[in-house]
C-alpha cells in the first residue's frame, strides 16, 4: 500500500505548478506560516511563535493529527484542507518532526515565497526536493518514537536564514 500511496503522491507532485522561489531576507520577511503535529508537548511552538512575533511577523499556525486529518492512502482529508490558510506568506517553516505523506500534500498546498523545514535522511530525497526549498539535516534521534525535536528544526532554520543574509 506504500508503494500505491507514494506513486499517487510522485504523480500529483509532478502536476504542481511551479513556483518562483526568493531566498527571504529573514529581517524583512513579515509573515510566516509554522506546520507541525500536534502533540503534547506543542508548548515549545508557542515560544517560537512569540520569537518570530517579537522579529515584527504575522505568525499563523497549522497543525495536524496524522491519524485524524488524513486518509488511508496519506491524503489530506477535505476538512484539514479547508481549514489551511489562503493568504501568501513570505516563509513557510515545517517543524515535523516525523516524516508523514499528507505532510507533504499540506506543505504543497500552502502558498508560500519561501519553504524551509527537516530533511528526513530515510526518505528519498526526490520525495522533498521540489516542495522545500531549503532542507535542513540533524542527527537521527536515538528513539524513533520521539523523533526530531521541533525547536531544532526551528533553530536551525532562522540560524540558516539570517547566515545567507548576513
Amino acid at each position: 500500500m506504500d508503494k500505491l500511496n507514494t506513486w499517487i503522491f510522485r504523480h500529483t507532485k509532478r502536476k504542481q505548478p511551479q513556483r518562483k522561489v526568493v531566498m527571504p531576507n529573514y529581517s524583512k520577511v513579515r509573515s510566516v506560516v509554522i506546520v507541525f503535529e500536534q502533540t503534547e508537548d506543542s508548548r515549545q511552538h508557542a515560544m517560537l511563535i512569540k520569537r518570530l512575533e517579537r522579529d515584527g511577523m504575522m505568525v499563523e499556525v497549522v497543525g495536524y493529527e496524522p491519524k485524524k486529518d488524513f486518509t488511508y492512502f496519506g491524503r489530506v482529508r477535505e476538512q484539514a484542507m479547508n481549514a489551511l490558510p489562503t493568504q501568501r506568506f513570505d516563509l513557510m517553516i515545517d517543524l515535523s518532526t516525523h516524516y508523514w505523506l499528507g505532510t507533504q500534500y499540506i506543505n504543497m498546498a500552502i502558498d508560500a515565497t519561501f519553504k524551509a523545514g527537516l530533511r528526513f535522511p530515510n526518505v528519498p530525497e526526490q520525495d522533498q526536493q521540489g516542495i522545500l526549498d531549503m532542507m535542513v539535516s540533524l542527527p537521527e534521534p536515538e528513539n524513533d518514537e520521539a523523533g526530531y525535536d521541533a525547536e531544532q528544526i526551528a533553530e536551525q532554520v532562522i540560524h540558516f536564514l539570517k547566515m545567507i543574509n548576513s
